[in-house]
C-alpha cells in the first residue's frame, strides 16, 4: 500500500500486535497478526501517516558525513567547497589558512595526526560559531524570535535541535563543511521551532514563509557534501 506517497511493506506474522517500523528513508514496514483483515491493517496504517512521515522526515535529515582523514592530501571540506589538507612546520604559533586548493595546517609537529585534528576542529569551530552569530543577527530581527543562546557540537542523528523552553539552538559541528545556503536553512528551521513545536504545517508554512525555497536547501545539505 502506499501512505504519502511512500510505500509500505506489510507481512503478516503469528503475532498479537501491529509493528510499524520506519526503518531508512522510503521504507516503512508493518507486520500485522495473519488473522485480522486487510482492510483493518490499511485503515490502520493509514491512521499513522503523520506519524510515519514525521519519522521518514527525521531520517531524510540525518547527516551523512563520511569520517574524515588527516593525512598529508586528504579531501577536506569547508563552506561546500572540497580542498587538499597540507601540514607545513612552524615556530609560531599554531594556526590554520586556506590557499586554494589547500586547506594548510601550521604546526610544530606537523605530522602529529592528532595534533592536525585538534587544530583543525578548533578552527571549523571559530568559523562555524562566527557564521552562526551573523545569520542569527540577520534573521532573528525578520522573523521576530530571539533564541537565547546557542551551541555547536557533533551530532550522528541531526543538523541542529531546538529546546523549546530555554529557546537554546543547537547546531552541527559538520555544518560548517556544507554550503552557507545549508546553514542558513538549519538555523532558519531551528528558529521556526520557537513558534511551532512538531513538525507540522504549520511548520512548514511558516518555513514556506520565511525561506521560501528551503525544500531545495534541504534536499541540497542531505545529498551533497
Amino acid at each position: 500500500m502506499q501512505v504519502g506517497g511512500h510505500s509500505v511493506e506489510i507481512t503478516r506474522k503469528r503475532i498479537k500486535h501491529l509493528y510499524l517500523r520506519v526503518k531508512a528513508p522510503g521504507t516503512v514496514q508493518v507486520s500485522a497478526p495473519k488473522h485480522w483483515p486487510m482492510l483493518y491493517v490499511r485503515s490502520l496504517v493509514k491512521a499513522r501517516q503523520n506519524w510515519i512521515e514525521q519519522q521518514l522526515d527525521k531520517l531524510a535529515q540525518q547527516p551523512t558525513m563520511l569520517a574524515p582523514s588527516y593525512e598529508e592530501g586528504a579531501t577536506i571540506y569547508f563552506t561546500g567547497k572540497a580542498y587538499q589538507l597540507r601540514a607545513v612546520a612552524t615556530s609560531q604559533r599554531a594556526m590554520v589558512s586556506i590557499n586554494d586548493p589547500h586547506i594548510t595546517l601550521q604546526l610544530k609537529q606537523p605530522t602529529d595526526l592528532v595534533a592536525r585534528e585538534r587544530l583543525l576542529d578548533k578552527w571549523y569551530r571559530q568559523q562555524l560559531k562566527q557564521r552562526i552569530e551573523q545569520l542569527l543577527d540577520y534573521w532573528q530581527p525578520i522573523m521576530r524570535v530571539a533564541a537565547s543562546d546557542f551551541g555547536v557540537r557533533k551530532m550522528k542523528t541531526r543538523w541542529g535541535s531546538c529546546n523549546i523552553r530555554s529557546k537554546k539552538i543547537w547546531l552541527n559541528f559538520d555544518l560548517i563543511k556544507k554550503a552557507p545556503e545549508s546553514l542558513e536553512y538549519v538555523v532558519v528551521h531551528e528558529l521556526t521551532h520557537l513558534y511551532e513545536r512538531y513538525h507540522n504545517q504549520r511548520f512548514y508554512r511558516l518555513m514556506d514563509e520565511f525561506l521560501p525555497d528551503w525544500q531545495a536547501r534541504k534536499h541540497s545539505l542531505n545529498h551533497h557534501e
